[in-house]
């Protein structure tokens, strides 16, 4: 999991792409938005924050993968 400091230099860099927004909507298990909670709040950052986060950085891995 990332820190904190390396959170917020995600969000930076994110938002430097000043990136069309679409909202979308997930349905999660009970068990895992606990979780997910539980990491969020150990970052001090929103549950949406960790999503966006998490999901950054498998996009990321995976382009990196296919280069």
């Amino acid at each position: 999991m990332k820190s904190k400091d390396n959170f917020e230099r995600s969000v930076s860099d994110s938002e430097t792409y000043k990136r069309e927004i679409k909202r979308v909507n997930v349905d999660f298990p009970v068990w895992m938005v606990k979780e997910m909670d539980e990491r969020a709040g150990r970052l001090g950052i929103s549950r949406q924050a960790l999503v966006k986060v998490w999901i950054s950085d498998c996009l990321r891995s995976e382009n990196k993968l296919a280069l």
